[in-house]
């Protein structure tokens, strides 16, 4: 009997790697998206009501990680894999949304 594939190799795993998780939850949907790597998962709202933001780390061996975002609502879902750039932007985005409605709080209770 002959084997037809070979063994796996011993796998490092990066310290924001979730080795229980790594490779399981998400397979890749097209070749260029072999990951191995994937970090604990964050979610954020709630999927009856208006919505649910799942946010992971994920990326290969020796590279830096991607920030993969899944949404969840009544209309749909959708996902993207962003660039820790892009994240930052996003951040930056969402922070200046909350000051916006913050301010605007205050300006009715006058």
């Amino acid at each position: 009997m002959s084997r037809t594939s070979k063994p796996a190799g011993v796998t490092s795993h990066p310290d924001w790697c979730a080795p229980d998780r790594c490779g399981l939850l998400v397979p890749p949907l097209m070749t260029h998206m072999a990951r191995r790597h994937r970090g604990p998962m964050h979610r954020v709202g709630d999927t009856r009501a208006s919505g649910l933001i799942v946010t992971y780390l994920i990326g290969a061996d020796a590279q830096v990680p991607f920030v993969a975002v899944h949404a969840t609502c009544r209309a749909g879902n959708a996902w993207a894999e962003l660039p820790l750039p892009q994240v930052a932007e996003l951040v930056e985005t969402l922070r200046g949304l909350l000051k916006q409605a913050d301010g605007h709080q205050g300006a009715d209770d006058e």
